[in-house]
C-alpha cells in the first residue's frame, strides 16, 4: 500500500509533456461496402457536443482515432455512392480500444436506422451472441451491493456451466481474486464470445468483471445498507434464534490528477453477526435431535485504489491496488458439525495489477497485463481433542482441519494484441502464470474417531480411528503454467463471419504437460439484404477447454490450496498419516500418542501422490444456436450444447483390496499401505438446452432464460472417491451438476412518480444426491458404499422413497442401486429491489427534467441483455439537480420459501432423507434468517 500512495503522490507531479488526459481511448475499424469489399479514402467524422473530429480510411480500409476523450460520439461517413445508416452511436471508455466496423448502404437505398456500439437486435460479430450478456451502467443497480449476495446473482445470471467445474469469474482480466465493490464496477459481461481461444474455460458460464476508472470531473457516492433479524424471518431449522444483523458503509471518490491521470478510490467496510444453524443428532441424547445456533461474527474491509495514466498519444496505463480483509469467528460450525468444530479464520489478500495499452500503428493495438496477488490465510481451531465422526448423524470433538497458515504469492502476465487485415480481426497473445504456496499445517493431528451407526457410538466401539503424525508440518510448493493463442474471426461476407482459432497450454507438476486446444465458430444470417439488419443469425461452434490442476476451481473469499501440497505433507516423510481399523482404543478426551498409534497392530500408513500418468481434464464442447430479432429491441435465442469430459480429476485409494461387486464382499487382505492417489481418468457426458428473451416494452425490460440439462458422469470433481476402487465405472450415472431444470428472470420496471422496481426470480429442480450405506464395505477407506436393492420387511432393509434398500448386502446376489439415485428438493427464490431518487441541492442549469444527473451513464443490459438502446429503465432515475440522494428497500425471498439444502443420503442416520441446512449459493440468504428485508440509501455527488 505505501508503494501505491508513492505512486499517486509521483503522478500528481508528472510533467505536463507526459500527454494528453488520460480519460481517453481509441476508436479503429474498417469502412466496408454492403458486400463487404474495403472501402478507402472515406472520410470518418467523430462528433461530441461541439467537439468534430475526421480520419480517413486507408487503402485497407481502416481508419483510427487516438486520444479520444471518455464519452458517446455521434459517427457519420462520406464515401462516393455510400452512406452510413443515420444516426450511428459509439461510446468510449477511459484507457479503452474500442473497434468499430462501418458497413456502408447504397446512397439511394439510405434508411434511418437506430445503431449503436451494442445493437439491440442480432449480429453476425463473434462477440453479439444473443444469449450473452452486458451489464453496465444504472442497470447494474438491480444487483445486490452486499459481495456475497452479489457473486450468488452473477452464478444464477450465467447459468450452469457444463461439467463439475462450473463457470468462471474473471476481474480485469485475470482470474480468481476478491470480487470488488459494486461500486467499482464499470461493466459485467456474461457468457460472451464463447468459443474464442483467448479464453481457458468454457465460454458459457464465465463472468467478466470490469472496474471503473477515473474521470475528468471529481464526483463520488456515499451508501450504506443495513438488515436486521428484527426486520426478517427466522430460521426454519430452529425454533429460537438469537440476534443477527448485517450493515455495510462504501464510499468511492474519483477524479483527476493531473492533466494526463486519474484516479478512483474505493473504501467498503461490511460487519455481520450472522448465526451457524446446527440440526444434528444429540450426541448427550441420540433419541432426540439437537437443534441450535450458534455466534458466527464476521467482518469485512476492502480498498481499491485505481490510477490510470496517458503516456503519450498512443498508450495508456493503468494501475490498480485491491486490498481486502476479512476475520471470521466460529467458523466450521452448522448442519452435523457441533459448536466444538469451530475455528477462527482471517484472510489478507492484497492484488496489485498493472495495464498497458499501446496503440503501435492503425492495424495493431498490444495490451500488458500484470498481477501479483498475495494471500495470506491463517485458521485456529477452537477445541484440539479428538473428532468425533458419527456418519450421517453428528461431528463432535475438536476440529480435524487443524492449524493452518498458508501464504501465497501468485503471478500472472498477459500479453495480447489485437490486428485488423483485410476482412481478419486477428487477436493472438500469451499468458504466464506461477503459483507460490508455503502451507503449514497440523491437520488430522487431533485423531478422528469414526462410528458407523449410532448405536456404535453408543457402545464406544469406533469402526475406525485416523491420525496424522506431524513430523514437518511445513510444505512448498512451486506451479507453472503458461498458454499462447491465436484466434481470427474473419468476416466472410457482410452476413457471415467464420472464427477459428487454437491454443496451447502446457504447467509442470504433472505427467501430460502440454495440451492443444482447437476453437471454431461460424455465425451466417440467411436472407440478408444489405441495406436492412439481420433479423435472424444462426450460429455454430466447437472447441476444446482444459481445466488446470493447479488450485480447484472456485471463486471464493480465499485462495484454494493447491492439490499438490497436500501430496507434500502425506508423503509418508513430512506427516505420517496411521489408520487404526476396530481400535481397541477410544480416549475422546484427549489424541492418541504416536508411540501408541504406530505400534498398533492394525495400524495401516496412508500417503498421497499424483497418478504418473495424470492428465489435464479435457472438455470438448459443440453447440448449434440461433438469434432471432422479434420487433425492434426484443431478441430470443435457443441454443443447443453437447459436453463430453475426459481425463476428468478424481482421487482413489489405488492399493485397496479387491472387491467383488457380485457378492459385494472383500477379496484381498489389509493393505500395507493406504495410497489416496490423484487421477484424471474421470468421464461426462452433458447435453443443455438454453434458451434466453431479452425484451423491451415501454417501461419494461427482462432478461430471462430457461435452461435444460441431462448430464451423466463417474466422478463428482477431483476429491471425489469411487465407490468400488478397481471399478470407477459402476460409478456412472447422474451427474450431481445434472440439475435437469433451471429458470431465471431479471427485470426492471419504471413505476409511476419516478419509482424503479427490479425484480429476480430463480429457480431449478431438485439436485441428484448419493445414497450409501455409512461405512466401509468395500475398503476403499471411505464410507461411502452403496446398497443393494433388497427385499423389503427383511432385516437390515430400509425402506425408502426409492425402493427397499439392504444396508448389509454382503455376501448377497443383489443389485447395487444407481449412483445418484436420490433427487434433492427444489429451490426457487424472489427477490425485489424498490429505489426512488430524490435530487437536492443546486438545480444544474440547462438540465431538463429528467436530465443526466451526477450518478451519470446511460449503460444499458441492451442486445445481450435487458433493453434496448432507448429508453432503458434505470434503478438511478436521474433529476436535474446538483446532487441527488437514492433510497433503496428490498427484500430477499420476499415470498418466505423455505429452500431446503443437501439432503443426508446416508441409510443408518436417524436423518436420512432430511436436510440439515438451508440451500446456500443463488438460493441461500447472506443472513441465517429465511427472509431479508434491507434498507438502503445512496448520496451522489
Amino acid at each position: 500500500m505505501e508503494n501505491l500512495f508513492l505512486l499517486l503522490i509521483l503522478f500528481s507531479f508528472s510533467p505536463p509533456f507526459v500527454a494528453k488526459a488520460q480519460n481517453s481511448g481509441t476508436l479503429h475499424g474498417q469502412v466496408l461496402d454492403p458486400t463487404g469489399a474495403l472501402v478507402s479514402g472515406a472520410s470518418v467524422t467523430l462528433t461530441q457536443e461541439n467537439k468534430i473530429v475526421t480520419s480517413h480510411s486507408g487503402q485497407d480500409g481502416t481508419y483510427l482515432f487516438r486520444a479520444l476523450p471518455a464519452g458517446k460520439y455521434s459517427v457519420s461517413v462520406q464515401a462516393p455512392g455510400f452512406v452510413l445508416p443515420s444516426k450511428v452511436v459509439t461510446s468510449i471508455d477511459s484507457g479503452q480500444s474500442r473497434q468499430l466496423n462501418l458497413i456502408l448502404t447504397i446512397a439511394v437505398e439510405q434508411q434511418n436506422v437506430q445503431v449503436t456500439d451494442q445493437t439491440s437486435g442480432v449480429s453476425v460479430n463473434p462477440d453479439e451472441n444473443s444469449n450473452a450478456l452486458v451489464i453496465k451502467g444504472s442497470d447494474l443497480d438491480a444487483l445486490s451491493d452486499d459481495p456475497d449476495q452479489l457473486q450468488n446473482e452473477l452464478q444464477a445470471l450465467a447459468g450452469p456451466a457444463a461439467g463439475p467445474n462450473g463457470g468462471q469469474i474473471y476481474i480485469d482480466g485475470f482470474s480468481g481474486g476478491q470480487l470488488p465493490p459494486k461500486s467499482s464496477i464499470r461493466e459485467i459481461r456474461v457468457n460472451q464470445n464463447p468459443f474464442s481461444a483467448e479464453f481457458d474455460r468454457i465460454g458459457y458460464g464465465r463472468i467478466e468483471i470490469l472496474t471503473k476508472p477515473g474521470s475528468d470531473k471529481f464526483s463520488g457516492h456515499v451508501t450504506s445498507l443495513a438488515t436486521d433479524s428484527a426486520l426478517n424471518t427466522g430460521n426454519p431449522l430452529v425454533t429460537q434464534q438469537p440476534a443477527y444483523y448485517l450493515y455495510f458503509l462504501q464510499g468511492d471518490v474519483n477524479g483527476p490528477l493531473t492533466k494526463q491521470s486519474s484516479y478512483f478510490l474505493s473504501i467498503f467496510n461490511l460487519q455481520r453477526q450472522n448465526q451457524s444453524i446446527i440440526d444434528a443428532t444429540n450426541p448427550a441424547n441420540v433419541a432426540t435431535i439437537l437443534q441450535q445456533a450458534l455466534p458466527n461474527p464476521s467482518s469485512l474491509i476492502s480498498i481499491n485504489p485505481r490510477v490510470d495514466v496517458q503516456v503519450g498519444e498512443s498508450n495508456t496505463l493503468s494501475i490498480r491496488d485491491s486490498f481486502t480483509r476479512s476475520v471470521q469467528t466460529g467458523n466450521g460450525v452448522g448442519a452435523l458439525s457441533l459448536a466444538q468444530q469451530a475455528n477462527n479464520a482471517t484472510n489478507l489478500e492484497n492484488a496489485i495489477q498493472l495495464s498497458d495499452t499501446v496503440v503501435v500503428n492503425s492495424h495493431i493495438i498490444n495490451e500488458t497485463h500484470f498481477q501479483w496477488r498475495r494471500v495470506r490465510n491463517d485458521q485456529v481451531p477452537s477445541f484440539i481433542n479428538p473428532t468425533i465422526t458419527v456418519q450421517g448423524a453428528f461431528i463432535n470433538g475438536g476440529s480435524n482441519s487443524g492449524t493452518v497458515k498458508d501464504h501465497q504469492d501468485i503471478f500472472e502476465l498477459q500479453n495480447y494484441s489485437t490486428a485488423t487485415v483485410s476482412k481478419h480481426t486477428i487477436r493472438f497473445g500469451t499468458r504466464l502464470r506461477a503459483y507460490r504456496d508455503a502451507n503449514e499445517s497440523t491437520s488430522g493431528a487431533n485423531g478422528n474417531y469414526i462410528f458407523q451407526s449410532v448405536s456404535e457410538y453408543r457402545a464406544n466401539t469406533p469402526t475406525q480411528y485416523q491420525a496424522n503424525v506431524i513430523n514437518n508440518p511445513l510444505a512448498r510448493a512451486l506451479l507453472f503454467d503458461a498458454a499462447l493463442f491465436y484466434q481470427d474471426d474473419w468476416r466472410v461476407k457482410p452476413n457471415l463471419t467464420f472464427s477459428y482459432g487454437l491454443r496451447y497450454e502446457g504447467q509442470n507438476r504433472i505427467h501430460n504437460r502440454a495440451d492443444i486446444g482447437p476453437r471454431l465458430a461460424l455465425a451466417w444470417a440467411p436472407r440478408y439484404q444489405a441495406n436492412k439488419p439481420a433479423k435472424t443469425v444462426l450460429r455454430a461452434g466447437y472447441g476444446w477447454f482444459y481445466d488446470r490442476f493447479t488450485v480447484p476451481n472456485s471463486f471464493s473469499s480465499a485462495t484454494g490450496t493447491p492439490y499438490i501440497i497436500q501430496t507434500i505433507h502425506q508423503n509418508g516423510v513430512n506427516q505420517q498419516g496411521y489408520i487404526v481399523n476396530s481400535p481397541d482404543f477410544y480416549t475422546p478426551a484427549a489424541p492418541v500418542s504416536s508411540t501408541t498409534l504406530s505400534a498398533a497392530g492394525s495400524s495401516t500408513p496412508t500417503i498421497s501422490t499424483i497418478d504418473p500418468h495424470f492428465h489435464a481434464a479435457l472438455s470438448m464442447q459443440g453447440g448449434l444456436g440461433v438469434d432471432r430479432q422479434i420487433g425492434k429491441r426484443n431478441t430470443v435465442n435457443v441454443t443447443y450444447l453437447y459436453t463430453r469430459g475426459v481425463h476428468q480429476y478424481r482421487s482413489n485409494t489405488v492399493t485397496a483390496p479387491t472387491f467383488d461387486v457380485a457378492n459385494y464382499t472383500l477379496t484381498g487382505p489389509t493393505p500395507s499401505v493406504y495410497n489416496n492417489q490423484f487421477q484424471s481418468g474421470g468421464i461426462f457426458n452433458e447435453n443443455q438446452i438454453i434458451a434466453s428473451s431479452n425484451i423491451s416494452i415501454r417501461k419494461l425490460s427482462l432478461h430471462s432464460s430457461y435452461t435444460y440439462t441431462e448430464a451423466k458422469s463417474d466422478t463428482s470433481g477431483v476429491t471425489f472417491f469411487p465407490s468400488i476402487a478397481q471399478n470407477p465405472g459402476l460409478d456412472y450415472g447422474r451427474a450431481g451438476f445434472g440439475i435437469h431444470h433451471r429458470f431465471f428472470l431479471l427485470a426492471t420496471y419504471n413505476a409511476p412518480h419516478g419509482i424503479v422496481i427490479a425484480p429476480l426470480l430463480s429457480a431449478q429442480s431438485g439436485t441428484p444426491y448419493n445414497i450409501t450405506i455409512g461405512n466401509d464395505l468395500t475398503g476403499n477407506n471411505q464410507f461411502n458404499a452403496r446398497p443393494t436393492y433388497g427385499t423389503c420387511g427383511a432385516a437390515g432393509v430400509v425402506s425408502t422413497h426409492y425402493g427397499c434398500f439392504d444396508t448389509d448386502p454382503s455376501g448377497k446376489d443383489e443389485s447395487l442401486i444407481p449412483f445418484n439415485d436420490g433427487t434433492g428438493p427444489a429451490n426457487v427464490v424472489f427477490h425485489m429491489r424498490v429505489s426512488k431518487v430524490i435530487g437536492i441541492g443546486p438545480h444544474i442549469k440547462g438540465a431538463a427534467s429528467g436530465a443526466m444527473g451526477p450518478q451519470g451513464g446511460n449503460g444499458s443490459v441492451n442486445g445481450r441483455g435487458l433493453s434496448g438502446s432507448q429508453a432503458q429503465p434505470k434503478l438511478d432515475a436521474t433529476v436535474p439537480r446538483r446532487y441527488s440522494l437514492t433510497f433503496i428497500a428490498g427484500a430477499l425471498n420476499i415470498f418466505n420459501i423455505v429452500n431446503r439444502g443437501t439432503t443426508n443420503g446416508v441409510l443408518s442416520s436417524p436423518l436420512f432423507g432430511t436436510s440439515q441446512t438451508l440451500a446456500s449459493g443463488p438460493y441461500g440468504s447472506p443472513t441465517p434468517g429465511n427472509r431479508s428485508i434491507f434498507m438502503q440509501a445512496l448520496f451522489s455527488f
